[in-house]
């Protein structure tokens, strides 16, 4: 309907860029690039002159990744319209992009000195981004002084990958001074300051942990480190939502949500929630995957998004929306497939079937639930048809854990006997570094991914050889994106499932599968553990390990993990020493 309406208006005024320039936006929102191109090439022809033309063209290639081909496009838009700043701007970060520092640094310096470009939101954004890359925290330092006048509003990775910055040279002070003065200049009531205040609450507890951790005992035994990061957390956590009664609605929504999490994390055998703010909590997690490994000991580590949580029981109140969020999941994860009656319950017996044998589940934690805070009502968003499927799949993964109809299915299933963890913790583990702790033990592995490429990767970055990739189809709201012509023929599901499913191996006991599959990858992990495996849901850290960014929370990884960091704990565990 939406695409109807840009048609119209564009045959409706054919004097006006402006419709064709949103409709490329609007396709590429969906990745269909060929379709985007194709509107490119009439706005060429219309709009000749309109530099925008070429900067969205550029953009195009930039979305896949094809920064070599972008540069070509802004370099040759740049000779066009030599005093643009917008093209000169776009031109610097491809550079950037490309790892061309130098050239970045060149252009912006460039800029800098024109009248009027500090403030300019796109230019400092432009040149912050660049001078944490650079490293150049002198320089960082003396230009948030000069545009601190200016009110300028900085971005939650911006956020985050200065106070990393920060921390890894040691400058732990500065990173807690940058976030109070920060938090306390953005007082007020709206939406957006509180959704900063809480970003910059995380960031305050995960350098608070850097610091704990380049100062650590290994004298103390390593749950005390867990359960202090816990015990602050909470701490920072209900002293924001009793001093915040501006949105008592959404705050009573995320004390609801942590007290069931409270609730889940006292009754798990063990539970590592907090591994976005807890090098510790992400270790320890690290050292059961491998206690695991070096005995053979099947494993089932599954994470759950909001995803799977439509395949899961809903709220009567949100039951009516429902068929709607899991169709749309569904179209994100295969494509238009139908799925009938039977395939909706047969998929979520096999989730619920998964859930309960995974000895490690990851689900939606506290910084997630935080962030829906940045809606101006939680409560109404859950009610809106469109925009409150993601809120709706992620409640019902956690009404689920706690419903006792849940346990009572399966006799044999107890929470207890299970560990906890994030829903983020693939992407976590890379942050910290610990893929690499991992992995070392290993000297082959087994892949369920759609990425060809991930066998050279794994040997390159890891030393480790795949034995067998089970390749399945990319998700499909990233096929153009991929551009894995070969697996265009059938969906992942049913086609593919039913034929991974008959085909699984485990060649020997303890063999270690990494699954990239989506909802499917979950019911990947159950067989694996079953068949005496090790499976580990990896997920979409796999497109980053390729080089492509497909979600949002990709852009908080820092250039340099904090795999360094951990050498005392690692040194000085004797139970590493005995693996």
């Amino acid at each position: 309907m939406a695409f109807e309406r840009l048609d119209l208006a564009i045959s409706l005024f054919p004097n006006n860029s402006e419709f064709l320039l949103q409709k490329i936006t609007a396709l590429l929102k969906i990745s269909w690039f060929e379709e985007a191109q194709n509107v490119v090439k009439t706005g060429k022809l219309r709009f000749p002159q309109d530099h925008k033309i070429a900067l969205t063209e550029a953009t195009i290639y930039q979305k896949q990744k094809n920064y070599h081909d972008a540069q070509k496009i802004l370099e040759q838009a740049n000779l066009d319209y030599p005093d643009n700043i917008e093209i000169k701007l776009e031109l610097a970060d491809n550079h950037l992009q490309l790892g061309e520092l130098a050239a970045t640094g060149q252009i912006l310096e460039t800029i800098k000195h024109r009248s009027g470009s500090k403030l300019s939101k796109q230019f400092n954004k432009s040149y912050l981004t660049f001078l944490v890359r650079a490293h150049k925290i002198d320089e960082l330092k003396q230009y948030l002084q000069e545009i601190q006048s200016t009110q300028y509003q900085f971005d939650e990775t911006f956020i985050s990958n200065y106070c990393q910055l920060l921390a890894s040279h040691g400058y732990y002070q500065d990173a807690y001074q940058f976030l109070t003065d920060f938090s306390l200049r953005n007082s007020g009531n709206s939406v957006k300051v509180d959704q900063t205040k809480i970003h910059c609450l995380f960031e305050l507890e995960k350098i608070t942990n850097l610091e704990k951790l380049s100062n650590v005992d290994p004298k103390t035994p390593l749950d005390t480190w867990v359960r202090e990061a816990n015990q602050s957390l909470q701490a920072r956590l209900k002293t924001y939502l009793s001093d915040h009664s501006n949105f008592d609605s959404n705050n009573r929504f995320v004390k609801k949500k942590i007290d069931k999490l409270n609730y889940l994390y006292n009754t798990c055998k063990l539970s590592y929630l907090n591994t976005y703010t807890s090098p510790f909590d992400a270790y320890e997690l690290t050292v059961k995957i491998l206690d695991h490994i070096k005995n053979k000991i099947p494993l089932s580590l599954i994470r759950l998004g909001d995803g799977e949580g439509t395949f899961l029981d809903y709220d009567e109140t949100f039951k009516d929306f429902q068929e709607r969020d899991r169709d749309v999941a569904k179209k994100c994860w295969w494509g238009d497939v139908n799925l009938s009656g039977y395939d909706c319950k047969n998929l979520s017996d096999n989730l619920k079937i998964s859930i309960k044998n995974a000895d490690i589940l990851g689900i939606p934690e506290y910084y997630l639930f935080f962030i829906f805070l940045s809606s101006n009502s939680i409560e109404k968003q859950l009610l809106e048809k469109n925009n409150g499927g993601g809120c709706r799949g992620l409640t019902a993964i956690i009404n689920t854990l706690i419903d006792p109809k849940f346990y009572q299915e399966q006799d044999s299933y107890q929470l207890s006997h299970q560990t906890l963890t994030s829903c983020y913790i693939h992407q976590d583990l890379e942050v910290w570094g610990l893929y690499r702790l991992i992995l070392n033990h290993l000297t082959e592995c087994s892949v369920i991914s759609c990425h060809e490429g991930i066998s050279e990767v794994l040997m390159e970055k890891y030393g480790v050889t795949v034995k067998r990739l089970y390749q399945i189809p990319s998700e499909s709201n990233y096929s153009q994106l991929f551009n894995y012509k070969d697996q265009e023929n059938y969906h992942h599901y049913p086609y593919y499932f039913q034929k991974i499913s008959s085909e699984l191996t485990v060649s020997y006991p303890g063999e270690v599968f990494l699954v990239a599959a989506g909802f499917l990858g979950k019911i990947y992990c159950n067989s694996i553990k079953n068949l005496g495996g090790i499976a580990l849901d990896v997920g979409s850290i796999v497109d980053y390990w390729l080089n492509y960014s497909t979600r949002w929370i990709h852009r908080r990884i820092p250039d340099k993990n904090y795999y360094s960091n951990f050498a005392k704990l690692i040194n000085n565990d004797i139970r590493l020493n005995r693996l």
